[in-house]
């Protein structure tokens, strides 16, 4: 390990990582991958958010009871994230590769603050954690799945949850949620300084009228 990385990580959250069998370059993935992969993400699902339950109760002094899989206890999760989530500056190198590809567009396009990879991690988990609010709450409606074709699409091969649709169309279209990715964009929001404790609340009340009951 580098210096720099050493720094980095010495910064970083304490938090159990649990780190994934192919990493997370979905797009490399060949179908038998994409197979195990979800296997492994959906087996890790009990132990990863009773973990995060256990974290969040530890942390913010309250009974892990609270944190019940109910819509309102997201409020709950997302008040502890925007406390322990920490921010980085992006690497150089990184910086440099983006001002090479996208600087042309504007400076809106190079990320030059970025999560930390600790607080990468727990989006995945806070990611199950929603995924099992849905399940809990929706069952029989809601599970989860994961598609290999077309390769081209950017939810290829991704763990996903089923049981949303667009009800506009006729019949209704499915559009497959991307929990992980939906936190991921959520926390960006501690970059500007304008996360809120109910953001992640707010998402899943913006979700539901996308389920078939």
């Amino acid at each position: 390990m580098t210096l720099s990385n050493w720094l980095r990580f010495s910064k970083d959250v304490e938090y159990d990582l649990l780190v994934p069998p192919f990493g997370a370059d979905y797009y490399s993935m060949t179908p038998k991958q994409a197979k195990e992969n979800f296997e492994w993400f959906i087996s890790k699902i009990p132990e990863r958010v009773e973990y995060l339950r256990n974290r969040i109760s530890k942390d913010l002094k309250i009974s892990v009871e609270e944190l019940d899989f109910s819509p309102e206890s997201l409020k709950i999760v997302w008040k502890w994230f925007l406390k322990t989530a920490r921010v980085e500056k992006t690497p150089k190198e990184q910086v440099a590769e983006m001002e090479k590809q996208w600087g042309h567009l504007g400076e809106h396009w190079i990320q030059r603050e970025q999560l930390t990879v600790a607080t990468q991690f727990i989006v995945r988990d806070i990611g199950m954690y929603l995924g099992e609010v849905f399940i809990r709450n929706y069952p029989r409606i809601i599970t989860w799945g994961y598609f290999v074709k077309p390769k081209s699409n950017v939810n290829a091969k991704k763990p996903l949850l089923y049981g949303f649709f667009d009800k506009s169309r006729n019949p209704p279209f499915s559009i497959p949620f991307d929990p992980i990715l939906s936190i991921e964009q959520q926390a960006q929001k501690i970059i500007s300084m304008s996360g809120k404790d109910i953001d992640l609340l707010d998402l899943c009340i913006g979700l539901k009228k996308y389920i078939m009951e």
